[in-house]
């Protein structure tokens, strides 16, 4: 079974705001789970093949009670298969291009026309991929009672504006005047700057 959902970037305040919200969809963590080497993940790869990972993902790691395995790196040829379900995805979910006006709302249709697509036949197996999918669903692992935050906390300088800047200048936000020329302590998640 595929679930998709659809960020504006690829940090991990997005990463994890989507898987929180497959594991709380399927109604629970599959295990062990595959991952790239992405830099939101890993600090460095070892001789031995081991990881140093980063802080925020061990924490998510620890949190779900996720077993992460990573692939090798430039072996595309590892996650063919995930790979091709995302040109699934892709063709069959987001074609023609999607509008909407509110991200979170069309991440949830999206999870429900996931759940549609998976009523369809496997090509190989002729089992519906729901059917399938039941077989995992015994083996997950269950959800944490205490939710995980999935957001970041920074302080950040403010202009003579009450104006901040975030990703290297890219984006510039607003605070009250009364903020002006000071520290603020900011919380940044998937879809919010508060």
């Amino acid at each position: 079974a595929g679930f998709l959902q659809l960020f504006k970037g690829e940090d991990f305040e997005c990463f994890t705001a989507g898987m929180m919200a497959i594991f709380n969809h399927i109604q629970g963590v599959p295990s062990p789970l595959w991952f790239d080497n992405a830099s939101i993940f890993v600090t460095r790869i070892l001789k031995n093949g081991g990881r140093n990972l980063t802080d925020r993902f061990l924490r998510f790691q620890e949190h779900f009670g996720i077993q992460a395995v990573f692939c090798n790196p430039a072996s595309g040829h590892e996650k063919g298969s995930v790979e091709s379900k995302v040109g699934y995805h892709r063709r069959n979910l987001l074609v023609p291009v999607p509008e909407f006006s509110d991200l979170e709302t069309y991440n949830q249709e999206l999870l429900l026309r996931c759940d549609a697509d998976n009523r369809r036949i496997h090509y190989k197996r002729e089992k519906p991929i729901c059917n399938l999918f039941q077989e995992d669903v015994i083996r997950f692992i269950p959800l944490p009672r205490i939710p995980y935050h999935c957001g970041k906390y920074l302080s950040v300088r403010t202009d003579a504006y009450g104006k901040f800047s975030l990703n290297e200048g890219k984006h510039h936000y607003s605070t009250a005047p009364k903020y002006a020329k000071s520290m603020v302590r900011i919380r940044v998640t998937a879809h919010d700057v508060v």
